[in-house]
């Protein structure tokens, strides 16, 4: 039985340009489920929590706090439930 590995991307955050990883809420391994906060993201207007589009475990997070990430980029792969 394989697990189906998904990509989660950054959404649009109020038409912000300059969105930077604030920190994240979980680590390679954890579990999370759906619609739990995955990362916090920052831009000059507004502090957003991103959650997860999808219940599993986290298979990896491909940024760093404090790197700049744009609507529409891979942030993390969870390993689907």
């Amino acid at each position: 039985m394989s697990v189906e590995v998904r990509e989660v991307v950054m959404p649009e955050l109020q038409g912000a340009e300059e969105i930077t990883v604030g920190a994240w809420s979980k680590q390679r391994g954890d579990h999370v489920a759906e619609g739990e906060t995955l990362m916090e993201a920052h831009t000059d207007k507004v502090n957003a929590e991103i959650p997860s589009p999808i219940s599993g475990v986290v298979d990896a997070l491909l940024l760093e706090v404090g790197d700049p990430v744009t609507p529409g980029q891979a942030i993390a792969r969870i390993a689907a439930e």
